[in-house]
């Protein structure tokens, strides 16, 4: 448990800024949403945390 607090710590601290971090309790995914503009909407999921960790540095700063 404690792995993967420090997992979501990491993802936050790096991300959090940008994205809201959640995982569905149904089917244990993690999203990442960001809503660059009023009409926009950018959806990251993955797996586990070091995944969604890193389509998001993938993504870049502008979620691109």
């Amino acid at each position: 448990m404690n792995d993967i607090r420090s997992q979501l710590r990491d993802v936050l601290c790096n991300y959090g800024e940008y994205w809201q971090i959640q995982q569905d309790s149904e089917s244990d995914v993690w999203t990442a949403i960001r809503r660059p503009s009023p009409t926009a909407l950018h959806i990251v999921v993955a797996h586990d945390l070091p995944g969604l960790a890193a389509k998001l540095q993938a993504a870049g700063p502008d979620g691109h």
